[in-house]
């Protein structure tokens, strides 16, 4: 036990403990309950360190509501993945390692060293699971990078020559459906050339599902605003375009540890660059070449 400390020390020591031991039971469940026996295999090893973590915080007497917080992780992981879900855990630990790092007591901080050499096993650990739906990763990406550029620059550029929301919506959908079968088909016939007909499958249908999905969220609001509400829609697409660029890049450096500002702000100014393009593009052909919906 660690005496005088800080209520600061104890504060995040106590949500240290709390995460160790959500990490403990976790773990454990994943060790049950994964189906390839690889992941189980490490997650009983991850086990065995989160038990050495609880014995050096002496955290078995630390009363909390934990169950709650696994069966909430537990769900979270179904949605985004349990590789997503250990590192998330993973950083919010080391934000408490790295706070308690900077207290003043000599106890405490000896403690931390040994905890920092846990965790780094931890980390070695982990770096070694293995989940199908990050092997398809970039198909996700493919999909959701084409539909966020083209799609938001498509309906930027009907904008101005359409003036009228329901119709820019039903031609963004129709080009976003067309474009999710030809990216499919596309992805498909790219992996199948490398003989495995089944990868190739389930790459496609990540790819065209991943794109159809960016589709109707961008779309959706010129179908939900009155005809003459258009540019307010456009607005909102592009709102909607940078909050799924900043989850899904918040999603890529978590899971896969690819930087999330470099990406994020790569994507936005491509995806915005090219909805200002098109709509310029847009202006023009209603302005000087009399093309437009009432034309």
């Amino acid at each position: 036990m660690v005496f005088n400390m800080s209520s600061r020390d104890e504060r995040h020591l106590k949500v240290l403990e709390k995460l160790v031991l959500l990490q403990s039971m976790l773990y454990q469940y994943w060790q049950e309950n994964l189906k390839v026996e690889h992941n189980r295999q490490i997650y009983a090893k991850l086990a065995g360190v989160e038990q050495q973590l609880i014995r050096l915080l002496q955290a078995e007497n630390v009363r909390t509501n934990i169950h709650r917080l696994l069966n909430g992780s537990v769900l979270f992981a179904r949605l985004l993945g349990f590789t997503f879900v250990t590192q998330w855990l993973m950083r919010k630990k080391e934000r408490q390692i790295n706070r308690l790092s900077t207290s003043s007591n000599t106890q405490l901080l000896d403690r931390i060293e040994k905890i920092r050499a846990l965790v780094i096993q931890e980390k070695e650990l982990i770096d070694q699971l293995k989940e199908s739906r990050l092997d398809f990763v970039g198909a996700i990406i493919l999909g959701m990078n084409d539909a966020l550029v083209e799609i938001t620059g498509s309906v930027a550029g009907f904008t101005l020559s359409m003036s009228n929301s329901f119709m820019i919506a039903i031609a963004g959908l129709i080009a976003g459906i067309a474009a999710s079968l030809s990216m499919a088909a596309s992805e498909f016939m790219a992996e199948r050339s490398e003989g495995n007909i089944k990868k190739a499958a389930t790459a496609a249908i990540y790819t065209g599902f991943s794109y159809i999905l960016t589709v109707i969220l961008l779309v959706l609001p010129f179908f939900l605003m009155p005809n003459n509400q258009y540019m307010l829609a456009l607005l909102v697409t592009v709102m909607i375009s940078v909050v799924i660029i900043f989850i899904f890049s918040y999603y890529m450096d978590v899971a896969k540890k690819i930087g999330f500002k470099q990406r994020f702000w790569e994507m936005v100014i491509i995806c915005l660059g090219v909805s200002a393009l098109t709509f310029f593009i847009g202006f023009v052909v209603k302005a000087y070449l009399g093309v437009g919906a009432g034309s």
